[in-house]
């Protein structure tokens, strides 16, 4: 192919899927506001927003085996099966919005309020991943 560019580099990019991401949203305070992603390949991107240490867009990897830990964990607290949203008719808390597809299924979570505690552990378990002293702020061209 031309520019340098193999067919299996074509084929890696066409490949590569989200497995996993986590987004805290705003409050009406000091609540960390971020996004983080997970790829299939163990690639991964955070964007810190506000009221984080790390503000911009990073990049980091995650082990295969740490991946294969949170699909098991995603099956085994049954997160396909929750509900789409967990909410309440509160002002002022975070929202965390949760995304996980393993194999055929995928499924979108959102926590606002009276979530099961399974799920906030998983939440935290997710955010686990980022590995803040390995990841590299990506520059804007």
């Amino acid at each position: 192919f031309a520019c340098g560019i193999s067919k299996s580099d074509i084929n890696k990019i066409e490949t590569k899927e989200i497995l996993i991401s986590l987004e805290r949203k705003a409050c009406y305070g000091t609540c960390p506001i971020y996004k983080m992603i997970i790829y299939n390949d163990g690639s991964a991107i955070y964007s810190g927003k506000k009221f984080v240490e790390n503000i911009g867009l990073y990049k980091f990897t995650v082990t295969q085996e740490k991946i294969k830990y949170i699909l098991a964990k995603a099956k085994e607290i049954n997160f396909f099966e929750m509900r789409n949203e967990y909410t309440e008719a509160i002002s002022d808390l975070p929202k965390t919005i949760t995304f996980i597809k393993n194999g055929r299924n995928q499924k979108k979570v959102i926590d606002y309020y009276g979530a099961p505690k399974t799920l906030k552990d998983f939440e935290n378990l997710v955010d686990s991943c980022i590995d803040y002293k390995k990841m590299k702020k990506i520059e804007k061209d």
